[in-house]
């Protein structure tokens, strides 16, 4: 019985701290989590509609933790890609996971509200996270409604995992 326990014990203690490697951010996370062997999709962090000022919020509330080696964001759509608070949640990603690289996965475009948005407004939309030390993933998830289970979300999933070996 005792060793039953500490099984159990050993499990949770694992997977409440073993995570080094974390997804967060908006819907798309849903689908490219699927395709994932060394990241964590944290669903606390990760929500359909969320946009920048809504996860800022979610991870400031979230615990600190200095085990995290890597945060992969994906989020922007939501906000139509107009900075809504980019430094904010930068500084929240970097006093919530100290010792982490901060990962950004560039949306979609030619859908909904962002149906006239091109990749350049993208592009100068991602470059703000760039400037507060963000790395920005290529390729983007591209033109089209993200809503599905699209291939470029495995490219993207596994350009991520090369970075973090």
């Amino acid at each position: 019985m005792v060793g039953l326990i500490r099984l159990i014990l050993f499990f949770f203690i694992s997977m409440s701290f073993g995570q080094e490697h974390i997804l967060i951010g908006d819907s798309q996370t849903f689908y490219m989590s699927k395709y994932s062997t060394k990241i964590t999709h944290i669903k606390k962090l990760s929500k359909t509609g969320i946009g920048v000022n809504d996860l800022n919020k979610k991870i400031i509330s979230y615990p600190t933790s200095h085990k995290i080696k890597s945060v992969s964001v994906c989020i922007g759509v939501n906000d139509y890609y107009k900075d809504k608070g980019i430094e904010s949640l930068m500084k929240t990603i970097k006093r919530t996971f100290p010792n982490s690289k901060i990962f950004v996965i560039q949306g979609s475009w030619g859908w909904g509200n962002v149906k006239k948005d091109k990749s350049s407004t993208i592009f100068n939309y991602y470059k703000i996270f760039h400037i507060f030390g963000a790395e920005i993933i290529e390729p983007p998830i591209g033109y089209g409604d993200p809503h599905r289970d699209k291939k470029i979300y495995k490219t993207i999933m596994q350009v991520i995992e090369s970075k973090i070996r």
